[in-house]
C-alpha cells in the first residue's frame, strides 16, 4: 500500500501532504459513470434543439440543471482522487492549510498561537452526511479538525485509524 502521507522540511517550516486517497477498482467505475453520466446530459440537452414544447423544454432545463450539478460534483471528485492532495505547512509564526490539485492551489494561513490542538473530527453516526461523505465520487471523509478563532477546519480525508492517530500527534507536537 502506498504511504499517502509525506513530511517535507522546508526553509519556512515544515509541509505535510496527504494524497487523496484512490482505489483503482473504484476509480475504473466512476470514470465509465462519468463517460455515460456527460453523455446522457448531452443527449438529453441536444433535444433542446429539436422539440418545440415549451413544457418539455422546462423540464429539460430542470433536468439539465441537477445534471450539471452532479457532472460538477464527479468532475471535481475525479480530478481530486487522481491528482489531489492537502497540504498543511506549519511555520514559527502560521499554519497554512490548503487543497490543492496538481501541486496547484492556495494554503490559506492562520495564525499558530490561535490554532487550538488537532482533535478527531465529530463523529455523525447514522446520518446522512456520514454516508453522503463516505461515497467514492464526493470529496469528504474529514478525520481530523483544529480550530480558529471559533471556526473549524476539517481535515485528513479518508485517513486510516492509524493514520490519524500518527498525524494527529505529530502535528499537536509541532503546535504544542
Amino acid at each position: 500500500m502506498e504511504k499517502r502521507i509525506t513530511e517535507e522540511k522546508k526553509e519556512e517550516g515544515l509541509l505535510i501532504k496527504i494524497k487523496a486517497f484512490k482505489e483503482e477498482s473504484k476509480q475504473k467505475n466512476l470514470t465509465v459513470w462519468l463517460l455515460f453520466w456527460t453523455f446522457c446530459g448531452a443527449a438529453i440537452g441536444s433535444q433542446l434543439f429539436v422539440v418545440a414544447n415549451k413544457e418539455l423544454h422546462t423540464f429539460i432545463y430542470v433536468y439539465l440543471a441537477f445534471w450539471g450539478y452532479f457532472e460538477f460534483m464527479v468532475i471535481k471528485a475525479f480530478k481530486w482522487r487522481r491528482r489531489g492532495e492537502e497540504q498543511l505547512l506549519i511555520t514559527d509564526n502560521n499554519v497554512h492549510y490548503g487543497r490543492t490539485f496538481n501541486n496547484r492551489g492556495f494554503l490559506k494561513p492562520y495564525r499558530k498561537d490561535l490554532v487550538n490542538m488537532v482533535r478527531l473530527s465529530d463523529d455523525q453516526t447514522n446520518t446522512f452526511v456520514k454516508t453522503f461523505s463516505a461515497s467514492y465520487w464526493v470529496i469528504g471523509g474529514e478525520r481530523l479538525s483544529f480550530t480558529v478563532n471559533g471556526k473549524v477546519i476539517p481535515f485528513g480525508l479518508r485517513l486510516s485509524d492509524k493514520e490519524t492517530k500518527q498525524l494527529m500527534k505529530k502535528i499537536n507536537d509541532l503546535l504544542g
